[in-house]
């Protein structure tokens, strides 16, 4: 079997025309489209940077969670859901400040939960955005709409919590294309030493910015640091980490012979943001957002 090697060098939503290949030509058979892949790590970035960013708002440390001292404004409230009141975060973003994590963000992130602390059984937290995009500097700007809940449904066998997770969006992006990406996921947090981690299980389905209708399934958990205590940073020096660390998912492309394995290779604790699709026994190397 031949082997080839593909660095995409976009950090969100690159399309395979736009990647530098290096090594053996290119056979005109071979399924080469990872987009799905890519797409599936952009919805988990999103996701994960806003809940971060909603996590230091409630918690009164924007300043910790990438929001900066001028960037992100935040209006707390009560707001009416489906007949009840329920309580509100709303943080906005102008889109001409460039936060600590040199990235620049407009629009509004919305967070409602049900009157209940994150950490009591049966506690909800829906988050929804308007007009909201990251951008990062140089590169291609995201843009995400529909709404993702998390529902507390108490601690597991070990006593960690858990969290159920749904979650359907469309993803833009700036350069071109779209995709959607729909979700059903258990979170468990857990703590190892001076480090707390979520790892999530669960499956996912939407059609990627290539057209290709796709399933997913998460075959080894991906886990990701939820915070690290004081007492030795982590390599990257922040206390968390907004992307996926650890773990693999398989994707059921419709169209497509073989299966598209992607694979989190960071490590966790690292956040090197470094993926790697398999295709076939063909590896194409991701850059995650």
């Amino acid at each position: 079997m031949k082997t080839k090697h593909f660095l995409i060098t976009g950090i969100i939503g690159v399309a395979l025309a736009g990647m530098i290949i290096t090594g053996c030509k290119k056979e005109s058979t071979a399924d080469t489209d990872a987009t799905a892949a890519q797409d599936d790590a952009n919805a988990s970035f999103m996701l994960n940077d806003s809940k971060n960013i909603s996590d230091g708002a409630a918690k009164g440390q924007a300043n910790e969670r990438t929001l900066g001292t001028t960037c992100g404004q935040i209006t707390v409230g009560d707001t009416l859901v489906g007949g009840k009141m329920d309580s509100l975060i709303d943080i906005y973003f102008p889109g001409t400040c460039i936060s600590p994590d040199y990235r620049v963000r407009k629009g509004h992130i919305r967070v409602f939960w049900n009157g209940k602390g994150y950490f009591q059984d049966s506690a909800s937290v829906t988050e929804t955005w308007v007009n909201y995009t990251v951008t990062t500097l140089g590169g291609t700007g995201i843009g995400i709409t529909g709404t993702r809940t998390l529902t507390n449904i108490g601690k597991d066998s070990v006593g960690d919590h858990s969290w159920s997770f749904n979650a359907n969006l469309t993803l833009t992006y700036s350069s071109g294309g779209s995709c959607t990406w729909n979700s059903s996921r258990t979170n468990i947090l857990s703590k190892i030493g001076n480090q707390w981690y979520y790892s999530t299980t669960g499956s996912a389905s939407g059609t990627s910015k290539s057209g290709s209708q796709y399933s997913l399934n998460i075959t080894k958990p991906l886990v990701y640091t939820a915070f690290w205590l004081n007492g030795g940073w982590p390599s990257w020096g922040g206390t968390y980490c907004d992307c996926i660390e650890s773990g693999t998912v398989e994707l059921t492309r419709t169209g497509k012979t073989y299966p598209l394995y992607l694979t989190f290779t960071s490590g966790v604790g690292h956040c090197n943001r470094t993926a790697t699709a398999t295709i076939n026994g063909n590896n194409y190397n991701i850059t995650l957002p």
